[in-house]
């Protein structure tokens, strides 16, 4: 089992490390209150459940006061030794677009929003935090797909022994009904020639039947 699981998650990854690569961009993106400059980070392979469950970590690793509501995740008054002395309020979404999946990361410094141009350092603090959530809720997502592949591939692996076992057991069954048929053929020649044998029986018992039945002619 450990090398099936092995081979599945060979084959994932080769297709990860050759496929997509998380990317980062800048963009304006809307949140409840206000469309704001953000970090917009790309998730190949993504899983929304993974996602989520990764943001909330994510969100909450950021200190502060977490919540999340209608869709938004918040980190109030969180505080970051690369960001400075200063408390700033972080904001995400999850961004769905068909099957692609994007996280959204805004961060309020408390009068402006950060912004690659105003905040280069900064920027680049929370950009690297936003690539490193996306490659791991990547790498999670494609750890499920793994776990899922692997269960169908162990189900189907389970249904083909089974296949194996009712043929052995069908061979098995012939050689029976083969060794019946063969010891019927062969109760067929016993009966047969202790049929002609009675036949010969009978052909004497009848002669003599009718020997006694002359006896009776010949009382006076």
């Amino acid at each position: 089992m450990k090398q099936l699981t092995l081979f599945i998650a060979t084959m994932l990854l080769t297709t990860w490390a050759v496929g997509q690569e998380v990317k980062t961009s800048n963009e304006k993106v809307s949140f409840s209150h206000g469309s704001f400059d953000a970090i917009v980070v790309t998730i190949p392979y993504a899983n929304k459940d993974v996602v989520e469950k990764e943001l909330k970590s994510e969100m909450k690793d950021w200190g502060g006061k977490y919540n999340s509501s209608k869709g938004e995740y918040t980190a109030k008054e969180a505080k970051m030794k690369a960001m400075g002395e200063k408390y700033f309020d972080g904001y995400a979404k999850i961004i769905e677009n068909g099957s692609e999946i994007k996280v959204a990361f805004a961060v309020d410094l408390g009068g402006a929003y950060l912004n690659h141009h105003e905040h280069k350092d900064q920027h680049r603090e929370i950009e690297s935090r936003a690539k490193k959530f996306g490659q791991s809720a990547a790498k999670e997502s494609v750890n499920g797909m793994i776990e899922l592949e692997t269960k169908t591939l162990k189900k189907l692996t389970g249904e083909k022994e089974d296949l194996l076992k009712d043929i052995e057991d069908s061979k098995k069954d012939i050689e029976d009904y083969k060794k019946k048929i063969t010891e019927a053929e062969q109760k067929i020649k016993d009966d047969e020639a202790a049929t002609q044998k009675k036949e010969g029986e009978i052909g004497t018992q009848t002669t003599k039947l009718g020997e006694v039945q002359e006896l009776l002619k010949k009382i006076k």
